[in-house]
């Protein structure tokens, strides 16, 4: 019994150093520049332990996807819960993720590569189980009570189409700092206009 928790220790950790591995390779050279050769040989595994793991390097792709996109929603949500006044908070965990565009790995793999990689399980899952369900829990304190007649569903599916396109301006712009900072004007020009209309 021992032995096994041991092994199961020593494949999880074998796993989780692979991510961090292929996130950092992910990032500086994007999917297509990174192979699973590069992978293996900095990771200091062999392959076998690899594909032990992952069918290959598209899996491998997902897995760091999944890492990234989970450690934005923690950011996401520890920011917006730190604020007590709804509108504070919305505001908080919004900026959060609009920050999570200025690290090299969210800005590649999240917003820039993603798509065309992962593209039916990143539009048809992961929104729906991750992206979603994060801005539903952020937008309830304001949607019904302090905007009178808006729903949470639709605001969240806008305010989601916002931010991915928020998101791809920053990630494009030659200048990632400057790009969210026009972003921020933006983002608080609309909240303060719904807060005024509340």
């Amino acid at each position: 019994m021992g032995v096994k928790r041991l092994r199961e220790r020593q494949a999880e950790a074998t796993r989780e150093h692979l991510i961090a591995v292929a996130r950092q390779r992910f990032a500086e050279q994007g999917y297509a520049a990174t192979s699973i050769e590069d992978v293996v040989h900095r990771a200091g595994v062999a392959k076998g332990a690899l594909y032990h793991h992952f069918s290959g390097k598209h899996a491998l792709f997902g897995a760091v996807y999944d890492t990234v996109l989970a450690d934005v929603v923690t950011a996401v949500m520890a920011k917006a819960s730190a604020e007590q006044e709804p509108w504070a908070s919305v505001r908080a965990g919004l900026s959060a993720f609009l920050d999570a565009c200025l690290d090299p790995a969210f800005r590649r793999i999240v917003i820039l590569e993603s798509v065309s990689i992962l593209q039916p399980r990143v539009r048809e899952a992961e929104i729906g189980q991750v992206e979603l369900p994060m801005l539903r829990t952020l937008l309830t304190p304001i949607a019904g009570a302090a905007l009178s007649g808006v729903a949470v569903d639709p605001l969240a599916h806008v305010a989601l189409g916002g931010l991915y396109g928020a998101a791809l301006f920053i990630a494009r712009s030659p200048d990632p700092a400057a790009a969210r900072r026009e972003v921020d004007i933006v983002l608080d020009t609309l909240i303060g206009g719904l807060r005024a209309e509340a």
